[in-house]
């Protein structure tokens, strides 16, 4: 017995196929394998936040509940009274006492709330210090405000662990 490369055997003939079998065309339309229901997200349902992002979450809810102080706040609201539905008013939803701007929380014009997201996100020794970009992207998986990279930018340009990060290495002298 020999063995022979598929390119080297020729064209099938009639008996190497069976003439009950169809050719496979349309041989999937209209199965439904798994219906949608089955893809439900799920993974954060059992999630309680607790520490310094359950204090953020508590200050964000107060300072959108005055939305005559917060102008941003009021024009959302004003959008979604609105009887036309626009693309603007589809991006904001209020929910559990937050406002949300396309599916992020929607962070108050507070500098002490923002100050203390970003160091949640850039300041703890899990976060490590991660750089500007990095920062910003763990951020804004959560929330959202005006001018929000130019806040992280400037956050991050101002660590004084920065400074000394870039210090050259040397040896040591007593």
């Amino acid at each position: 017995m020999h063995h022979k490369p598929g390119k080297s055997m020729g064209k099938p003939d009639a008996l190497s196929h069976r003439s009950d079998h169809g050719t496979g065309a349309d041989n999937n339309s209209d199965v439904v394998l798994l219906s949608l229901k089955l893809f439900a997200v799920r993974a954060l349902e059992g999630l309680q936040l607790t520490g310094p992002e359950q204090d953020i979450l508590r200050d964000i809810r107060q300072g959108t509940k005055q939305p005559k102080e917060e102008p941003v706040a009021r024009a959302a609201q004003e959008l979604q009274k609105s009887s036309t539905c626009s693309l603007r008013s589809a991006e904001w939803l209020e929910h559990n006492g937050l406002l949300y701007y396309c599916s992020c929380i929607y962070v108050p014009d507070t500098s002490d709330l923002c100050r203390r997201i970003v160091s949640l996100c850039y300041d703890t020794k899990v976060a490590g210090h991660p750089g500007c970009f990095k920062t910003l992207e763990l951020v804004s998986r959560s929330y959202w405000w005006p001018n929000m990279s130019q806040y992280v930018g400037m956050y991050v340009s101002h660590c004084h662990l920065k400074s000394v990060q870039s210090l050259p290495l040397g040896t040591l002298s007593s």
